[in-house]
């Protein structure tokens, strides 16, 4: 397929929202969520940040950071459990349970505590079932989804590092100078699982949320400078997930039709790339440009100066919904069981 006759996420975005029936944005909701922001930003020092807030994640800026970067976010999808099955859950180096995204973090730095290379792209390449089985074993009953998924994941990224880029995606962050556009070709063109497309209507459209938010790791654990500096970081969209369009919706900033509040009432799986789920993925990433450029209006009308971007907006709605969970489980996510989120 043609690289041009793929939308960018942002072009999808307008897109499906022109075409779209199921999702729709609300003005109050957003300019509540833009308040929100702007008063997290300029009273309570949200920032980018926000990276080191976690004991989980690396606090050094260099390449061991990047290849662990790249392989989390590699296998950052789909964690949660099937109706009636256990969560998949990881104890950290504090004893803690972490769940969800957390548990892949705790569970390779747990395989790195003990020797296992799990970042370094021979082990990726070559790595078995069996092992990644041990590696993301579980702390509680339930266990990892798509285990097999997530092993052909990691083989393919391994084996493309060391066939085309001397082992580490560093190279991938350097070859790429600055520029998050290049970047996202690099992955794209290169990593297989990173193909975040699929049709709407007579489009092809792509959200991205993968590539996306690893340009965007690498860009806050290395604070926008050396390998994290891009000029153009501002031109990355909201990452497209399951929890983000929850909490849109329970901060009225995204309204679903009454036929899609019942689907995700019922728990109805969601075909992955089907017109729902573009739909919801797609007004998702609508609204926060929204949010973002409400801000940027705010932080103008107070005569402040703020970094906001579409990054920082995901980063901040994603922090709030884990925050207040009870809040947004008042409607269910959309249960679209795929390799992509």
């Amino acid at each position: 397929m043609e690289k041009s006759q793929v939308l960018t996420p942002r072009e999808s975005c307008k897109l499906i929202n022109s075409k779209g029936s199921l999702v729709k944005s609300n003005e109050t909701g957003i300019h509540k969520v833009s308040e929100m922001i702007f008063k997290g930003i300029t009273e309570h020092g949200f920032s980018r940040k926000i990276w080191l807030k976690s004991d989980l994640n690396p606090k050094t800026p260099n390449q061991e950071a990047i290849d662990w970067i790249f392989l989390v976010d590699t296998l950052n999808f789909s964690f949660w459990p099937d109706e009636g099955n256990s969560k998949f859950g990881v104890k950290d180096h504090n004893g803690k349970l972490q769940t969800g995204y957390w548990s892949l973090c705790a569970a390779v730095n747990r395989a790195l505590k003990v020797g296992i290379p799990v970042t370094s792209a021979e082990f990726m390449a070559n790595a078995t079932l069996e092992q990644i089985k041990t590696i993301f074993r579980s702390d509680t009953n339930g266990e990892i989804p798509l285990i097999e998924e997530r092993l052909k994941a990691m083989n393919n990224a391994g084996r493309v590092l060391l066939e085309k880029y001397f082992g580490s995606f560093a190279m991938c962050v350097m070859r790429a100078e600055k520029d998050v556009h290049k970047l996202l070709s690099i992955i794209i063109d290169n990593f297989e699982s990173y193909r975040d497309i699929c049709q709407y209507k007579e489009n092809t459209v792509s959200f991205l949320k993968r590539a996306q938010i690893l340009i965007a790791d690498i860009w806050t654990c290395f604070d926008a400078k050396d390998l994290g500096e891009f000029h153009n970081i501002d031109e990355l969209t909201m990452f497209a997930d399951y929890r983000i369009p929850q909490a849109l919706v329970a901060l009225n900033a995204l309204e679903y039709s009454e036929k899609l509040k019942q689907i995700l009432k019922s728990k109805e799986p969601i075909s992955s790339g089907s017109e729902t789920e573009c739909e919801i993925r797609g007004l998702s990433i609508y609204v926060c440009d929204l949010i973002q450029e409400r801000v940027k209006e705010m932080s103008k009308e107070n005569g402040s100066s703020v970094e906001v971007n579409a990054v920082l907006v995901d980063y901040f709605l994603w922090e709030w919904a884990r925050d207040n969970r009870s809040t947004i489980e008042e409607l269910p996510f959309h249960r679209s069981r795929c390799i992509y989120y």
